[in-house]
């Protein structure tokens, strides 16, 4: 994980504090492409590896599918803007569309498919591998007495283009690891789209309702907050409701046998939570952060307190359920792609002036914000976690800014928005979309 400063503050001048860098060659493996007049991006070589002109008036939307990033082109051969996270097109009728498969290193064109699509939506495949759904709708008219029926269904696609199923009766936001989520009767159910068995999320309790967050793809219930799927496991709720008087608890099941493996119920509460007189936390939030290597990763809120922002994160043995170690954290966390560090997010409390960053392992503090600091609101890391970037706002204005992950030193200031680059985990390149075009940089 340790990477030498030369390579962020070398390197072709990617460490430079708002430096310009050096027009792109040739694009490879898609002609010329235009040339780019951005500023360097710390810890991503100072020239693209390649580049494309927009082909409109406005920045080429861009699904990222791992090791291949996904464009779309219009009837007049100009690519689509994203609309939103996670949703490259959503129109009322469908658009013939041309979707261009592009290789993140080289930005050659591995597949092409002309398809008639009213959305693209990017979606996950078994153990999370990114997939996109083309949506097309077919409509049956009335018959003078029953009313005419719009269905939608989704064809889901791999990052290599090819079909990996298809999704009748489809609704936006509902396909998670190839299960289709459904919501009824206050708890979710999976199916998966490719056949074996359905799984029902566990959701007790007095008037318990446990949803799922498609944009997060979270799932949620009074007080408790997890991964819905992750990995081999999905997750449920015991006492998942305000009227009950035990405390809220989440268990892990197996999404292959559907076997209940782990619950917060059995995990020794860390040290640093306040209890109650009974022995329970005095406050019952609690949520899953991430499960990886045999481990889970579990935040509890400190006290009960509505304006105390500590929390205290803590490592689980999956298979024996032993307490590994806990540290002090926050309630909304930023990880790494690869787990390994991690950020806080920008709460205003009396301790808690800025951001942090820690290694998720240990919880060893690497650097805090203090006073007389702009605080700094983390948006993304680099693929191998040596950059960091995120805002800050000076005079009300909101600039991009990039410091190196263990050392704070700020590599990188007054960063326009455009130019916070995206960051395709699986290769570790980076790339900006403006109204010029988009532009691929390889990891320095």
């Amino acid at each position: 994980m340790s990477l030498a400063l030369a390579l962020l503050t070398g390197c072709g001048g990617g460490g430079t504090a708002g430096g310009k860098a050096a027009p792109a060659p040739a694009a490879k493996g898609t002609g010329q492409g235009p040339a780019y007049q951005g500023p360097a991006l710390p810890g991503f070589t100072a020239q693209p590896a390649w580049s494309l002109h927009a082909g409109g008036t406005s920045a080429p939307g861009v699904l990222d599918l791992g090791s291949t990033l996904l464009l779309a082109k219009n009837a007049q051969g100009g690519y689509v803007n994203t609309l939103s996270e996670g949703m490259l097109y959503d129109s009322q009728e469908a658009d013939p569309l041309t979707l261009e498969f592009r290789d993140v290193k080289t930005g050659a064109v591995r597949t092409s498919l002309k398809v008639q699509a009213k959305t693209l939506e990017a979606v996950t495949w078994h153990h999370g591998t990114p997939a996109v759904a083309v949506t097309a709708s077919t409509t049956t008219a009335s018959d003078g007495l029953t009313e005419a029926k719009t269905t939608t269904t989704a064809t889901v696609y791999g990052a290599d283009g090819h079909e990996l199923a298809k999704v009748p009766s489809y609704k936006t936001g509902t396909l998670l690891d190839g299960y289709r989520v459904e919501e009824t009767d206050g708890t979710l159910r999976l199916t998966p789209v490719d056949g074996g068995p359905a799984r029902t999320v566990t959701c007790t309790g007095t008037a318990a309702r446990c949803t799922y967050d498609a944009r997060t793809g979270a799932a949620d219930a009074s007080v408790g907050h997890a991964p819905l799927i992750s990995g081999d496991y999905y997750a449920g709720f015991l006492n998942a409701s305000n009227y009950q008087t035990a405390p809220e608890q989440i268990t892990l099941s197996e999404l292959a046998t559907g076997k209940q493996v782990w619950s917060t119920d059995q995990a020794k509460v860390p040290p640093g939570v306040e209890l109650d007189d009974k022995g329970h936390p005095k406050s019952e939030e609690v949520r899953i952060l991430r499960i990886a290597d045999g481990k889970v990763l579990v935040g509890r809120k400190a006290g009960a307190s509505l304006s105390s922002g500590s929390w205290i994160d803590a490592w689980y043995d999956l298979k024996t359920g032993a307490l590994l170690t806990s540290y002090k954290s926050a309630q909304e966390v930023l990880f790494s792609p690869s787990g390994d560090f991690a950020a806080r997010d920008t709460v205003k409390f009396e301790d808690f002036p800025g951001t942090a960053v820690w290694q998720t392992a240990d919880g060893k503090q690497l650097w805090e914000q203090h006073d007389g600091e702009h605080p700094l609101d983390p948006v993304r890391f680099t693929a191998d976690g040596s950059v960091l970037y995120g805002e800050t706002e000076d005079s009300g204005s909101k600039t991009g800014i990039a410091v190196d992950t263990r050392t704070k030193k700020v590599l990188a200031k007054n960063l326009p928005e455009d130019n916070l680059p995206s960051v395709d985990a699986a290769t570790g390149y980076g790339y900006v979309t403006t109204a010029a075009g988009l532009f691929a940089f390889a990891p320095a």
